[in-house]
């Protein structure tokens, strides 16, 4: 949901940049023009022009949008803290305004500073066109399988020919080149990061190519690059919202707003679920479409981001228990593809799979993984959306290589349906002088579920302090006062 407007009308300020090795050098960088934001006038919106191909700058440039909003005392400014709240192809320039969450303390000490990645929002965003329809995300036969790869590789076509070679510099390595150039141009020697879900993959590229340049840096709900294959990264995600689910089940019978009271929740969805597989169920509010286990399992994923969406959820479960149980025989409408998705995921990240033997063998062993949910519609799309590219990942799994870098703070959650909790202890084995922090509740960006979590992130980025070892927060559950506010948010929500 990217703002176009904000930033209309912004001059641009070029960076002068040369490649020396991995990591730019940047020569006399102009300041950036700031323009005071069109959709929010206490904040100020520009560009800083980078290369697209950082290793060749001669092959064209881009504008990558940019939004700062000051420190609001400014004489005790700490500098620069740079956010992104993932996706991947999530608006920086939106989470800078919306001030990424951050608490009033640390809003007075920072210059918030959020820029859209390149191919995201007001910095070019990836363009696709009408590529037909979607076949089936979930394959039955191999010929299913040869279909979809075909397609994905018909999308990848599509998008390089209507956004041109940038397409094929979409990867995390080019963004965090991208956010050293406008950290020169703002004129600091050092920023701070606060990166959710996928927007921990980039703030980690950078403390890879930029050690030097790093303050404090928080990765709330991390991504694990060292997690290899399609059938592990399937299994992980299937078993974090299995974890989220389980915690939703021991909710559910110590509260006045769960609609399934008196109910096992974990056998009201076993039973949901084989009757899904029998095309025994049908979406809510439409009796001739049928609801497939996928879809199932994405209605409870989607309720899984905020626990404040669990009386819904509970409600939905309790609707479709009642249905009468006749065969649908109508499929629901596959969605669009999404090219930018694919684009900046598969840059970096690989998950080779050959055949539809081989797929099914994911899903079989991701099944029982995750006997209840049975999968994670999101790890699902991620490995397939991969399949049939003819260009394989720039830079594809592999162990950490972060050193010389302060403390790295990584807070997760034992119920995070999306950068799944052992991630986060991956994360923190991987990157030496790490601090873990562990939400023990359910939900999705873990500074915003809890008070406690946010005292100590706020202490870390205020004061460079890190928690002990093995420091933890408590569930909180879901407060229902706020009625307006119980209901799920069903737009995409990916990493």
């Amino acid at each position: 949901m990217t703002r176009m407007g904000r930033t209309a009308g912004v001059l641009i300020a070029c960076v002068a940049v040369v490649v020396s090795g991995s990591a730019p050098v940047h020569a006399a960088p102009k300041k950036i023009s700031w323009k005071r934001c069109a959709d929010d006038r206490t904040a100020q919106c520009g560009h800083v022009s980078v290369p697209i191909d950082w290793a060749k700058p001669k092959r064209g440039r881009i504008k990558i949008a940019v939004a700062r909003v000051k420190a609001k005392n400014p004489k005790k400014r700490l500098g620069v803290l740079f956010v992104n709240p993932g996706g991947p192809g999530g608006s920086g320039i939106d989470f800078a305004l919306d001030r990424a969450g951050l608490s009033k303390q640390v809003r007075e000490r920072y210059d918030i500073v959020g820029f859209d990645p390149r191919g995201v929002g007001a910095s070019r965003a990836v363009k696709c066109g009408n590529v037909g329809k979607m076949p089936r995300r979930y394959p039955r036969n191999q010929s299913d399988f040869a279909k979809l790869k075909a397609f994905q590789g018909k999308l990848y076509r599509a998008c390089r020919k209507k956004t041109g070679l940038l397409y094929d510099f979409l990867g995390a390595g080019n963004v965090a080149r991208d956010m050293d150039a406008i950290r020169a141009a703002l004129g600091a020697q050092k920023v701070s990061f606060y990166g959710r879900s996928y927007g921990t993959w980039l703030g980690q590229r950078y403390a890879e190519i930029f050690p030097k340049r790093v303050r404090r840096m928080t990765l709330d709900g991390t991504m694990d690059h060292r997690v290899r294959g399609a059938l592990n990264f399937s299994m992980d995600e299937a078993r974090g919202l299995e974890a989220a689910y389980l915690q939703f089940a021991r909710w559910c019978p110590t509260s006045k707003h769960c609609g399934l009271r008196g109910k096992d929740p974990v056998k009201v969805l076993d039973a949901l679920m084989l009757r899904a597989e029998k095309g025994r169920l049908h979406e809510i509010g439409d009796p001739k479409v049928r609801l497939s286990v996928p879809e199932l399992a994405q209605m409870v994923r989607n309720s899984m981001y905020e626990p404040i969406a669990w009386a819904q959820l509970s409600e939905e479960l309790k609707e479709l228990s009642r249905q009468k149980g006749r065969v649908v025989k109508a499929a629901g409408a596959n969605k669009d593809p999404d090219g930018a998705f694919a684009g900046i995921l598969c840059a970096d990240w690989s998950f080779p799979i050959r055949n539809y033997k081989e797929l099914a063998d994911v899903r079989a062993k991701t099944r029982r993984a995750a006997p209840h949910v049975r999968l994670n519609p999101l790890g699902w799309e991620a490995v397939t959306a991969c399949i049939g590219r003819p260009r394989p990942a720039r830079d594809p799994q592999r162990p950490y290589r972060i050193k010389g870098v302060p403390p790295i703070l990584v807070a997760g959650a034992l119920g995070d349906p999306a950068t799944v909790y052992p991630w986060a202890v991956g994360a923190q084995q991987g990157i030496p002088g790490t601090a873990l922090l562990t939400y023990e509740g359910a939900g999705h960006g873990t500074y915003g579920l809890s008070g406690c979590v946010r005292k100590a992130v706020d202490a870390y980025l205020l004061n460079g302090k890190t928690p002990a070892p093995g420091a933890r927060c408590p569930a909180r559950l879901p407060d229902f006062s706020q009625t307006s506010a119980a209901r799920r948010d069903d737009s995409v929500r990916r990493f």
